[in-house]
């Protein structure tokens, strides 16, 4: 069972500095070693991702999949009550104080099944390993800034194709997000390792994420193109790294949900 630690994803709640050196506990979390990269977030690649805040001033990482979508993390939309809590802004090109584009938001959808799932406790809202796989949001746009910035492909296989891809790519994923440690700036871990497809669907893997890298895309190189091949979900505690990877929602999860909610907003306009 996964706790949400979503204290560590505010930006007013947690006053922190643009930039702050790992802690130890956090150099567990990156295997021992932080292979994280500060990276132009206009650069061609990246343009599409951006800092997603809610009411409460939690942040996530999103990525454009529409003009106007956004996908991430469904535990982004739930505050330290356990609570329900919009999003109300999307940034792009954020680089320390300056960022190129920014957007309001006109809808939040998050899985029902993982809405219904949660377990609120007196501690803090958990999710239980029976939802672990829905942990995922859908996010409409007031501005269509993918018509500017681009957006990523979706691979749209199975998980049998998508194991054929990786297994072909050796692997190797891509990570790029917005992080605890450096909220102000795009850190991207490029040619981390994928360790495998679980039975449920979830992707395990080795690339150096913290709190604000919930929802941040996976990237695979599959012929020849950059493609979203999932979206950052959970790690582990430091206590037991040793014993789990880091884990994401591999895009077949959710890919024709994620299509349907694209096109519901092109029937509105």
């Amino acid at each position: 069972m996964l706790r949400i630690t979503l204290l560590c994803l505010s930006l007013c709640l947690l006053p922190l500095p643009s930039q702050a050196k790992p802690t130890a506990e956090q150099l567990i979390l990156f295997f021992g070693k932080d292979e994280r990269v500060k990276t132009d977030p206009d650069s061609a690649q990246w343009q599409p991702v951006g800092q997603l805040e809610t009411r409460s001033h939690l942040v996530c990482t999103a990525t454009l999949v529409a003009e106007d979508v956004v996908v991430t993390a469904g535990h982004c939309f739930i505050n330290k009550r356990g609570r329900f809590d919009p999003a109300v802004s999307f940034t792009v090109g954020l680089s320390g104080s300056e960022y190129a584009e920014q957007s309001g938001i006109s809808e939040v959808q998050v899985d029902k099944g993982f809405l219904a799932g949660l377990e609120h406790r007196p501690d803090g809202t958990y999710i239980p390993k029976k939802i672990a796989n829905r942990d995922f949001a859908f996010v409409r746009l007031s501005q269509p800034l993918g018509r500017s910035r681009g957006v990523i492909p979706v691979f749209a296989g199975d998980s049998a194709a998508l194991q054929q891809q990786l297994q072909a790519a050796n692997w190797k994923v891509t990570n790029g997000g917005y992080p605890l440690d450096d909220l102000n700036h795009l850190l991207v871990h490029s040619n981390c390792q994928a360790t495998g497809l679980l039975p449920d669907g979830r992707l395990t893997h080795r690339c150096d994420t913290l709190e604000g890298n919930s929802g941040s895309p996976m990237l695979a190189r599959l012929n020849g193109r950059m493609t979203l091949v999932g979206i950052q979900s959970s790690a582990p505690s430091p206590a037991r790294r040793h014993k789990e990877d880091n884990m994401a929602l591999a895009t077949p999860l959710f890919y024709q949900q994620l299509q349907q909610f694209i096109q519901q907003g092109k029937r509105k306009k």
